[in-house]
């Protein structure tokens, strides 16, 4: 009777406990719990001791930074600002442009922007996530604009105009994932980097806005960038 009790006014027992039935351990359930992407355990060796082979640290290239291969298909770049200032970096006239890492469907890379660089809202075809590592920048989209610093995070959709502006006298180091789409690889990046930067050069020189000192002064980017950064002359006579 008492037994019954329980099983009535405790709602944690099992009905399983009330029948005077084990309960399943916690560590069996633990063992097969899931993560939304399959079943796996945490208690199998993958690999016998005798066959754990030391990580690789694989040099630097004209395309690619240096980074840890820690084990089959797993690579660490352990300082995104040595692979900023490698020579894989490519400098545009939409900022520092250099890869990181690629994934079987993602890849990452940065952009430094330059103080007084200015990129109109434009779309792009694959949204990205963006990180901020260090600096402030503005970020624009339909009109509207936003002071990001280091440590902010944000997103935008595939064919979502947006456009970034550089007001501040520091430069800003961004870090994007994104999909793959066409580059695959770091030699295929290097060679998009390379096409997209005499793109912009030659686009410039046609009269194409890149930074500031092309604007009008009443343009919403300055009249932004003077309300964010009192120091905004000093950002425009160090434009080149």
């Amino acid at each position: 009777m008492r037994l019954s009790a329980l099983c009535l006014l405790g709602a944690s027992l099992s009905l399983a406990a009330c029948n005077g039935a084990e309960p399943e351990p916690e560590a069996t359930q633990e063992a097969a719990h899931a993560h939304g992407e399959g079943t796996h355990t945490h208690d199998v060796d993958t690999v016998a001791e005798g066959d754990i082979k030391d990580p690789e640290m694989i040099a630097a290239t004209d395309v690619s930074p240096e980074y840890l291969q820690l084990a089959t298909n797993v690579e660490i770049v352990p300082d995104i600002e040595k692979a900023v200032k490698s020579s894989s970096a490519v400098m545009t006239h939409e900022g520092l442009f250099g890869p990181l890492l690629f994934a079987e469907e993602t890849r990452a890379f940065f952009i430094e922007l330059q103080p007084g660089m200015f990129l109109a809202e434009h779309p792009h075809d694959i949204g990205s996530i963006v990180y901020t590592v260090r600096g402030k920048w503005v970020l624009a989209s339909e009109g509207k604009r936003q002071v990001m610093e280091a440590g902010s995070l944000f997103r935008f959709g595939d064919g979502m105009p947006t456009g970034w502006e550089a007001p501040f006298n520091e430069p800003a180091l961004l870090l994007i994932v994104k999909p793959k789409g066409e580059s695959t690889d770091y030699k295929v990046f290097n060679e998009g980097i390379k096409e997209m930067a005499a793109n912009v050069d030659a686009d410039r020189k046609k009269g194409g806005a890149y930074y500031y000192d092309v604007l009008e002064e009443d343009h919403p980017a300055i009249k932004f960038a003077r309300s964010v950064n009192p120091d905004f002359d000093a950002v425009l006579a160090q434009i080149d």
